[in-house]
């Protein structure tokens, strides 16, 4: 029995916004090092930080909680050396774009999902020493039964 599809979410979204962004680094959880373009899948940009909240309840008769509803935050991230506030923030839209399409592509992850979606968006801009920089924290919407 299957506790949760977190795992299997998180492996299937990093694997598929990889093959879907082949020229962007996606990486699980925290990156290590950093690329000019880059998406942390399962990161909130504070190390240590609660990236899953998942809430489980129980469906009809059933015993145990079977149902789970979760957001998944992530970060989208652009740097281009430059100090055009308006070139990295549109950049970094342009991934949450491709992100979003992906998920629409795929609403329900290969089926381990009822449904993903995007569904929050927090855009943070900088002007640091080596050139402008956009941050989005964004969130997945996940609504999926755990026990199959």
């Amino acid at each position: 029995m299957n506790v949760s599809t977190i795992p299997a979410v998180l492996d299937y979204l990093v694997a598929g916004i990889s093959a879907a962004l082949p020229d962007v680094q996606v990486v699980d959880g925290q990156p290590i090092t950093t690329e000019d373009n880059l998406i942390c899948i399962g990161f909130t940009s504070t190390p240590g930080e609660a990236a899953v909240v998942n809430t489980l309840s129980q469906q009809g008769l059933a015993r145990e909680p079977d149902r789970e509803a979760y957001e998944i935050t992530s970060v989208a991230s652009t740097f281009n050396g430059g100090t055009d506030a308006k070139a990295v923030r549109d950049q970094c839209f342009a991934l949450l774009g491709e992100v979003a399409a992906f998920l629409n592509s795929d609403p329900m992850l290969g089926g381990l999902v009822m449904q993903a979606r995007m569904s929050t968006e927090a855009l943070a801009s900088e002007q640091t020493t080596d050139g402008a920089v956009a941050t989005v924290q964004f969130t997945i919407a996940i609504d999926a039964y755990a026990n199959r």
